[in-house]
């Protein structure tokens, strides 16, 4: 079986404890390796009654009667709030993570929740876990999507300002977002069948309220179309996530973050996958922030980092 590493997230924030709950309920033996910080996950285990051991190790292995942890430290951190030792900490856990998988040590990577003005705090330029991998792995061209067993949303753009998402949409970028939807479905075993959201109300509605849809994104649809691609575009926004949940389709391709975030979230929240597109190995993530307000409360919900690591395993094996 692939061993899979963990990074713990931000020290203060609620990921030492939805990796401890998750790894609580995974059947014992699975090899998987946390990077981060051993102190931080036996108190958070201690506290919230978690029958877990945790052992120190120099790199990725697979342990019996313990969970191994690569330990960097983080135990003094300040817990409940963004500071930039807990960004340099969090940063610093993804950075070895990704040169241990690039070094074949293991072959897919989850990751916690990271805070991003945390990590900017300690002078370091971030802007998102998908971009840094992306840099990390030699400049990858990579695509974020949500995963829900019943509604996939991959992204054109992410994380820019709204004012700036008409202007980064081009057919280059939708063709490459579909095209790793589509090895990605496949890697699952499903047909492709994507929908392509439109940028505008109603798609535009033949120009009237933009002309992205008839310039750049239908263009894009009917070429990947031609070359035998289950493609289908653009489509109203605010029916095409209906549509997919009926079954029409099995992902959607949204334009802008928010786009496709709201819909997945409000659907499935403690259930969704942050995936990473276009990577060399398996990346996937707790699809929610640090929630620094309820740390220390053991009221924190496991279920995106618990799918995380299930949909991690399924992919790499």
């Amino acid at each position: 079986m692939r061993q899979i590493l963990i990074t713990m997230g931000d020290p203060a924030g609620i990921g030492p404890e939805v990796v401890a709950k998750s790894l609580a309920r995974l059947s014992s033996g699975r090899p998987i390796t946390v990077v981060g910080c051993k102190r931080c996950l036996e108190e958070i285990s201690e506290l919230c009654g978690l029958k877990l051991r945790f052992s120190s190790v120099d790199e990725p292995t697979h342990l019996v009667d313990s969970v191994p942890v690569i330990d960097m430290g983080g135990e003094d951190v300040p817990k409940g709030r963004a500071t930039p030792m807990g960004g340099a900490y969090s940063y610093s856990y993804v950075v070895r993570a990704a040169e241990l998988v690039k070094e074949g040590k293991a072959s897919a990577l989850v990751t916690g929740p990271v805070n991003k003005l945390a990590v900017n705090m300690a002078g370091i330029k971030f802007t998102g876990h998908t971009e840094l991998l992306a840099e990390l792995a030699g400049g990858a061209k990579v695509k974020m999507l949500l995963y829900l067993d019943e509604l996939r949303v991959s992204h054109v753009t992410t994380h820019i300002p709204l004012k700036d998402v008409p202007t980064s949409i081009n057919e280059e970028e939708i063709s490459l977002t579909v095209r790793l939807t589509a090895s990605f479905l496949r890697r699952l075993g499903e047909e492709v069948n994507i929908a392509v959201a439109g940028l505008n109300p109603h798609a535009g509605d033949g120009g009237v309220m933009g002309r992205e849809e008839i310039e750049i994104i239908g263009p894009a649809v009917e070429e990947l179309k031609s070359q035998g691609i289950g493609v289908e575009g653009p489509l109203p926004p605010d029916t095409v996530f209906l549509r997919a949940l009926k079954g029409e389709f099995n992902a959607v391709v949204a334009m802008y973050h928010d786009q496709g975030h709201i819909p997945a979230k409000m659907i499935g929240f403690n259930r969704a996958v942050n995936v990473t597109l276009g990577l060399p190995y398996v990346r996937t993530s707790v699809d929610h922030g640090t929630a620094y307000d309820i740390v220390g409360k053991c009221v924190a919900d496991e279920g995106s980092m618990l799918k995380a690591l299930e949909l991690a395993f399924r992919l790499a094996e």
